[in-house]
């Protein structure tokens, strides 16, 4: 007895000694990057490091059935031991002796998790040292882990046959469903297939599976886990015949998230159902462009300024160039900026939407700035000039109103890539001569959207709750902007009829420069979408215009999305007052005609109407700058200045139109310096320019003259005429 104390104590001693000087392992689940939606749901999984489909999650999402049965078949002490099951261990130490092989092992979940998760990666061979090292690690991970968290692990480690691992994607691959959604009988199919993921894989070994199966349900029937009626029930259930795919949705977005975020799981600020809309109609909208053009679109809530669905390209597929995330490319953003510019001037108390604004030529950097029809309107309210997008008031308003203010203000809305001075981008600013991309835009006019309130866009949902806001604009100024914006003439274009009298939305639209981007930002109340349209490559296309190319495209997502809106309230600072109806200032006595207009209450300027004076006892219409003659009005708008001209060379003829804007009476012309004829103001004069450097000149009745440099060459006219 005495022997059997001392040897049971040096044991002891010799056990506790290498168990202290055994390291304390660290389990680490290095596993698939899994993306949730808003609601809970998985839409994207992305192999692990080690190119498996591993999905961790908590003890408590795996359901009922899973931990019951994986104790009940693998480790039924589990939560009696401390790592070690000795008398497990002491029965397969006298089995494996009297029979002379192995009959049973002694692991524990304990020791299968330091396995799974220390010794296969380190390719250690299994004998017995490695065994007794499992038994001491697992004793240690007793005292560093709990009981839980043990369980967690083992289930979130253990393998499934081929790169499948954890419960989680076993669940998703043999059954299309969550973990903690599977029956009995499917957790019993699980857990067998851990004695051997090849040999009792349901859809290649279907009988070896299902005998598998049975015994485990028989086994938890004896041990009191299933009554006999669920056991009766899990032995009638069918295998799954085929593997299921896991979910790979919404590529552009997962690739946006791991942009700025590192982890393994993420609960994403995406909608699932917002993201099954939006890709259904940009993929019916591309029937209407060539194959080479596709659609980008974002959508935000702007309750939360949630970044809700995301589609960087249409046309995506993993086979071809079409990864590319359009959304997030450099584009010119054409005339989609203007609104930011007036709502600087109305939150200054400079405009109001019934400000003169003159639609003029004027002086642009040596060219005047063209509306997108080619002609001007004269006198134009702040209204009109923002709801048509007319180009020559907005750069008056620009000017006005300050690049550097006006620049600095869209900075703050999230237009980050607007990274050179005021004077880099001068009046081309307002008009497209930047760079922004698509989600850029999207934090913009979810500030606009949000009534001046920015924040920078969440993809996270642990995120809503903490983003801070900062207010911008006034409640005012926005919605002065979105009403304008409300019922403009591109909106009547293709939407007339369909929006119903109660549903509004709010448009602003663009084209860039030589047709290559077709831009449309729309907002109500719920929802903020811009929806851009072009080629890949940044190429041209004469249909990428934004009024047809991406503005149904954005009317019809809010008309999904959003269908109940309603239009904002209107906040209290706002104030009809009585203004001149034609300069849109507070009236005089001299003013023949008055109407009521917005103006917000101690911010807009409140000088009286100075266009009606008086002179010689008669009132008459004193014009504002902009529409008198200013600066160089006569312009040559043809040949282009600088311009080169390339002929064929069996063209005989190799007429070249000359046409001037702003001309009075009649045009005279000449080439460098010899008269070669006239013509009537706006209209072309077509001229045999040989081939060389040139100057055009043009002169009006009123003696004002200008003058451009021209290049014309024939390529390859000298062999041509050695031919003949």
């Amino acid at each position: 007895m005495k022997k059997i104390l001392i040897i049971f104590l040096l044991t002891f001693g010799i056990f506790q000694g290498a168990l202290y000087l055994t390291e304390s392992p660290s389990i680490n689940i290095n596993g698939s990057q899994a993306f949730y939606d808003v609601n809970g749901k998985l839409f994207h999984v992305k192999l692990s490091p080690s190119s498996e489909w591993q999905i961790p999650i908590r003890l408590d999402d795996m359901g009922k059935w899973l931990p019951l049965v994986a104790i009940g078949a693998e480790d039924g002490r589990f939560w009696r031991h401390s790592g070690i099951d000795f008398l497990a261990l002491g029965r397969a130490i006298f089995q494996d002796i009297t029979r002379l092989r192995r009959v049973s092992g002694a692991s524990t979940i304990t020791s299968q998790v330091i396995r799974m998760s220390i010794s296969e990666p380190r390719g250690r061979k299994r004998n017995i040292a490695t065994k007794i090292q499992e038994f001491l690690m697992a004793s240690k991970l007793e005292k560093i882990l709990s009981k839980q968290e043990i369980l967690e692990a083992y289930l979130n480690l253990a393998p499934f046959g081929g790169n499948i691992r954890g419960v989680q994607a076993a669940s998703l691959v043999y059954f299309g469903k969550s973990a903690s959604q599977i029956s009995p009988g499917e957790a019993c199919l699980l857990i067998g297939m851990l004695k051997g993921p090849t040999l009792y894989r349901p859809d290649t070994r279907p009988e070896a599976a299902r005998k598998r199966r049975n015994n485990i349900i028989n086994l938890m029937e004896r041990k009191k886990i299933f009554s006999h009626d669920e056991a009766r029930r899990a032995r009638l259930e069918d295998l799954p015949r085929r593997k299921f795919e896991l979910p790979r949705r919404a590529y552009h977005f997962t690739e946006l998230v791991l942009s700025q975020n590192i982890n393994s799981s993420f609960n994403t600020s995406l909608n699932l159902e917002a993201q099954t809309k939006l890709e259904a109609i940009l993929k019916q909208s591309l029937n209407n462009f060539p194959e080479d053009v596709t659609l980008a679109a974002g959508v935000v809530d702007n309750k939360t300024a949630s970044l809700t669905a995301w589609v960087g390209n249409a046309r995506f597929s993993y086979a071809n160039k079409n990864w590319v995330d359009c959304g997030l490319a450099l584009r010119s953003p054409g005339s989609t900026l203007k609104p930011f510019a007036y709502l600087c001037a109305i939150d200054n108390g400079e405009l109001t939407p019934s400000t003169l604004l003159a639609d003029t030529s004027m002086a642009f950097s040596g060219r005047a700035p063209r509306n997108f029809d080619l002609k001007y309107r004269g006198a134009v309210s702040a209204r009109v000039a923002l709801s048509e997008s007319l180009n020559a008031p907005a750069v008056r308003v620009l000017r006005s109103t300050g690049n550097g203010k006006i620049l600095s203000l869209m900075r703050q809305t999230g237009l980050k890539h607007l990274s050179q001075n005021a004077i880099y981008y001068g009046d081309s600013l307002i008009l497209g001569g930047c760079d922004v991309t698509l989600l850029e835009e999207l934090e913009a006019f979810t500030m606009l959207a949000s009534q001046g309130l920015h924040r920078p866009l969440s993809l996270l949902s642990s995120d809503l709750n903490f983003i801070p806001g900062e207010r911008l604009a006034s409640p005012e100024a926005c919605w002065l902007v979105s009403d304008i914006l409300k019922y403009n003439g591109e909106l009547s274009l293709f939407a007339r009829g369909t929006l119903g009298s109660q549903w509004r939305i709010a448009l602003k639209t663009g084209t860039s420069y030589g047709l290559r981007d077709a831009w449309a930002a729309a907002w109500t109340p719920d929802y903020t979408v811009v929806v851009w349209a072009g080629k890949p490559d940044g190429t041209s296309w004469e249909g990428l215009v934004g009024a047809r190319a991406a503005a149904p495209v954005a009317v019809k997502i809010l008309r999904v999305l959003s269908p109940n809106s309603t239009w904002y309230e209107k906040p209290e600072g706002l104030i009809l007052r009585p203004v001149c109806s034609l300069s849109g200032k507070p009236p005089t006595a001299l003013c023949p005609s008055i109407k009521n207009e917005w103006a917000i209450a101690g911010v807009t300027k409140t000088f009286p109407c100075d266009m009606h004076v008086m002179k010689s006892g008669q009132v008459n219409i004193n014009l504002p700058k902009g529409l008198k003659r200013e600066g160089p009005v006569l312009s040559i708008v043809s040949p282009i200045p600088g311009a080169s001209y390339f002929a064929a060379p069996f063209d005989t003829e190799r007429k070249i139109p000359l046409k001037t804007e702003g001309a009075a009476e009649r045009v005279w012309w000449w080439l460098d310096g010899n008269f070669i004829g006239s013509s009537l103001p706006d209209k072309n004069f077509f001229y045999n320019i040989p081939d060389g450097e040139h100057v055009v000149s043009a002169a009006d009745t009123t003696g004002r003259s200008v003058k451009v440099d021209v290049k014309v060459f024939t390529p390859g006219r000298t062999q041509v005429q050695k031919l003949f």
